[in-house]
């Protein structure tokens, strides 16, 4: 009888050898090596349903309790805090010798071994390298009675496939991990996952694992499947989530985009990474009952009120801003994703900075009632804020050095320049503290997104 029968998770220790695959990767494919680089939590969603069923049967998860990435930073350094921000431990691996040779290898392999004697007992090891110099490791995991799986891509040693437990297709890697998230990618943050994703529902069961099978996609029941999504969701954690995004949505006159109720949960409720293990927001709302809430897909995302909004369609300002400044749109949302900076449009900041600049400069500061007046003034032009973004733009404006007082204090007028140069400050310290490198093309985009005059 399988010990795997009788219980419920599977523990896993993943290890990366980032140079090895990315660089294949890009030999086959730019645009998913780019995805692999700068989206981890993605495919790694797709490796903690992969294969269960095959390796363990049904009724089990996997569980990826240490992460560790090994790259060279002084090729790779710009994804360096896509991993951090993903939980991973990035161990930077220099080049030692004038042909490029780095340690990657001898490092992944100590701590593959700490991890065999780990206080936790990981039931199996995920390293994800083509390099055939691992073979000795996979068959050190084997004599200690865990399994091994292995991502490599492009050809593959037979010692090197023959010696691990479990070898994860590449073709299975691409098309199910990274090409299936290409056009969303390609699309603002609408934190939605494609249709064909594997979703964990306590089975392990996913279109994925089914076609692990010889007859590749051949079955129609795995759509059915996907219709339902398991969280794991404690009920008293569920009402503060419902309690917290109803809430947000009564407070506001316009329908509330997606990324801003993503920004609320992560920083007030502490909403993990994979939503409580739905994968994405988009699912954790569809499987929670908002009603009288509703929810759309149309542009970005939005909840909204029914009886108080109108339905909100796919010309936003977020949509406007990702097809007028492509460019643009690329580096804000990056910058938005580690740094959590609002992904507004450079009309939006522009707009926001000098609302705030008259607000002051009419009623003087005070915290909650300057963010509230702001809100209020951002819903009279149409201009989708929440108290949440605002509440950050306003803690960012003084964090990069602005007292924000104004002539409704008696002191002297707040300039709006002043405003702006503040707000740079800050999201370049957020940038370094994020470890996003910026030259001097990424300096002239930040200030062009940020200091835009809103017209």
């Amino acid at each position: 009888m399988s010990r795997f029968q009788s219980v419920d998770e599977v523990y896993s220790a993943l290890f990366v050898d980032f140079d090895n695959i990315y660089t294949r990767l890009t030999e086959l494919d730019a645009a998913l090596a780019k995805t692999f680089a700068t989206n981890p939590q993605r495919w790694m969603r797709w490796l903690e349903g992969h294969a269960l069923r095959m390796m363990y049967g049904d009724g089990v998860r996997r569980r990826i309790l240490k992460r560790c990435c090994y790259l060279n930073p002084l090729k790779y350094q710009e994804f360096r805090p896509f991993f951090i921000r993903s939980a991973f431990l990035v161990m930077d691996c220099p080049p030692l010798t004038n042909s490029g040779k780095t340690n990657a290898d001898i490092h992944l392999v100590m701590d593959c071994m700490d991890a065999l004697a780990h206080v936790t007992r990981f039931d199996e090891i995920i390293i994800l390298s083509g390099d055939a110099d691992f073979t000795p490791l996979l068959l050190r995991i084997q004599e200690h009675a865990r399994r091994s799986l292995v991502l490599s891509v492009g050809y593959t040693s037979p010692a090197y496939a023959a010696a691990c437990s479990w070898r994860i297709r590449g073709d299975w890697f691409l098309s199910q991990a990274l090409e299936e998230m290409r056009e969303e990618e390609l699309r603002e943050d609408r934190l939605e996952r494609p249709h064909e994703q594997p979703l964990r529902n306590g089975r392990g069961a996913a279109r994925g694992l089914e076609r692990d099978t010889p007859d590749y996609g051949a079955r129609g029941e795995g759509r059915a499947e996907k219709q339902h999504v398991s969280i794991s969701l404690p009920a008293y954690k569920r009402i503060h989530l419902l309690e917290s995004v109803k809430q947000l949505v009564s407070e506001s006159q316009v329908p509330v985009p997606l990324p801003t109720v993503a920004q609320m949960l992560q920083s007030e409720q502490s909403a993990p990474p994979d939503w409580y293990g739905a994968g994405t927001l988009r699912d954790l709302l569809e499987v929670l009952d908002l009603a009288p809430i509703a929810f759309t897909s149309e542009g970005q995302g939005f909840v909204y009120d029914p009886d108080r909004h109108e339905r909100p369609t796919g010309d936003d300002q977020g949509e406007r801003f990702r097809k007028n400044y492509p460019e643009l749109y690329d580096f804000a949302l990056k910058v938005h994703r580690l740094t959590d900076l609002p992904l507004f449009s450079p009309q939006q900041y522009g707009a926001v900075l000098s609302y705030l600049v008259d607000e002051v400069n009419a009623q003087g500061f005070s915290r909650n009632t300057t963010v509230r007046a702001l809100e209020y003034r951002c819903e009279e032009e149409g201009l989708p804020a929440a108290a949440a973004q605002l509440s950050f733009v306003v803690e960012a404006v003084i964090r990069g050095g602005t007292r924000l007082t104004g002539g409704g204090k008696g002191g002297s007028a707040l300039q709006l320049e002043t405003v702006r140069k503040a707000l740079v400050k800050s999201a370049l310290e957020l940038c370094k503290l994020s470890q996003i490198l910026l030259d001097e093309r990424g300096m002239d985009m930040l200030r062009e997104w940020l200091q835009s005059d809103g017209e």
